[in-house]
């Protein structure tokens, strides 16, 4: 074989290994969901609502890398808004007020979760997402806010 063709099919072996590391990096992204503040907006309870930041803190990651869970809140209305975003497989996310007031609640989906909306102005908010077997609570957050 010619020196010409051994170089000529190292370039297209490189080329296809840089085009597979590609194609699971972006694949990976794409599992991770849509934007969770976009989530929030697009779903908002009255329509209006205009998430724009992270509550202090936050987002949370999940253990082991599984994912993170968001929180937004909305001065205007009250409103909490909390998503779950994994790296696939099944998601969860639930929310609450901490002072038990109204219902609590919780979605489920496939690599995300979410959005969920609790009104709790001048209330802490209780927080839990999960990704696969990975779970965490975070008990009494974003008071007052």
């Amino acid at each position: 074989m010619s020196l010409r063709r051994k170089r000529a099919r190292r370039t297209w072996a490189g080329a296809a290994v840089v085009a597979a590391a590609v194609l699971v990096m972006s694949s990976a992204t794409a599992a991770q969901g849509a934007d969770p503040v976009a989530l929030c907006n697009a779903n908002s309870p009255d329509g209006a609502l205009t998430y724009s930041r992270n509550a202090a803190g936050w987002p949370k990651p999940l253990p082991n890398g599984q994912g993170s869970v968001y929180l937004y809140y909305e001065s205007a209305t009250g409103y909490n808004c909390a998503v779950t975003v994994g790296n696939g497989g099944y998601a969860d996310v639930g929310l609450r007020r901490s002072d038990g007031a109204g219902a609590p609640q919780w979605r489920t989906g496939s690599g995300t979760a979410g959005p969920v909306y609790v009104q709790a102005e001048g209330v802490c908010v209780d927080v839990s997402g999960a990704v696969g077997d990975r779970s965490a609570t975070w008990l009494g957050t974003n008071c007052g806010a």
